[in-house]
């Protein structure tokens, strides 16, 4: 571990194992995920490692690593900036049920909300600082970003084959760059201390894990309360950019988990755009 509060400069493969191992032998709240565990030092994309391994047959739960992806990418195309080594940077690879009948396939609007919910609850034990997450699953310390996440899928004969979930996470301190240095914070940045990533991935697969499962079981019914009351969002001014340039008041999020705004005296629902502060 870095003195300075970094992260160890190399995610320990075996060490992961045996925490898994462990948590797995107490029979309580083990994530099925994380084995396999595909680990690199330099990757493109651990996106588009996942994409490929779910087409080559991949299992789901699969789990791809990286210390520095140099070409990652988050949302609406924006590049993951990170230095090697400081963040956790992962995939992983999930085989969705079939859809019945005539449903269409599966929306990924409640799943990006549930990842997001259980990214913020495996880290807000680490923190000094509440954590809240910016709609759809921005995770977020006041106003600066901690984590991110990009969930992108794959398409078989007309249904979803496969989605990957793509998360980044920055752990050890780092020097962002200008742009972004009052945007963005760390883990170690909140808490002053360095922290152990192979327990950090142990905790994300864990509690993302239980709550896809749980919108896939239910819908998101049972996560809306737990949105709402870390939504960083909620009655401040926004502006929201996709189809078209809206700017509004956030009201919430809808049963679907869709972004209510409050525009012109009339609110509207947002499927899919980037939200920025007012």
């Amino acid at each position: 571990m870095s003195r300075e509060g970094g992260a160890s400069a190399r995610f320990d493969v075996a060490r992961f194992a045996e925490l898994l191992r462990a948590r797995r032998d107490e029979q309580h709240g083990a994530p099925a995920w994380g084995e396999p565990l595909t680990y690199g030092a330099e990757t493109g994309s651990t996106n588009d490692d996942a994409l490929a391994a779910a087409r080559l047959g991949a299992a789901s739960g699969s789990v791809f690593l990286a210390e520095h992806q140099s070409v990652g990418r988050g949302r609406r195309g924006r590049r993951w900036i990170a230095e090697s080594g400081q963040s956790l940077l992962l995939s992983v690879l999930l085989r969705p049920a079939p859809s019945p009948a005539g449903s269409g396939p599966p929306q990924t609007g409640p799943l990006t909300l549930a990842i997001g919910l259980g990214v913020r609850a495996a880290l807000a034990p680490y923190s000094a600082e509440a954590l809240s997450v910016k709609w759809p699953n921005d995770v977020l310390a006041g106003r600066r970003k901690l984590a991110g996440i990009l969930c992108e899928s794959q398409l078989s004969g007309g249904r979803v084959d496969a989605v990957v979930i793509g998360i980044g996470i920055n752990v050890g301190r780092q020097s962002f760059p200008p742009e972004l240095a009052g945007d963005a914070t760390s883990l170690a940045d909140l808490s002053g201390r360095a922290h152990s990533r192979e327990q950090l991935l142990l905790d994300v697969l864990t509690e993302v894990e239980r709550r896809v499962l749980e919108c896939e079981r239910m819908g998101l019914e049972l996560l809306l309360a737990e949105f709402r009351a870390h939504d960083a969002l909620r009655d401040r001014q926004v502006f929201v950019s996709g189809a078209r340039e809206l700017a509004g008041v956030a009201r919430g999020v809808d049963d679907q988990g869709q972004l209510l705004l409050e525009t012109e005296g009339v609110t509207v629902v947002v499927n899919s755009g980037t939200v920025r502060w007012a």
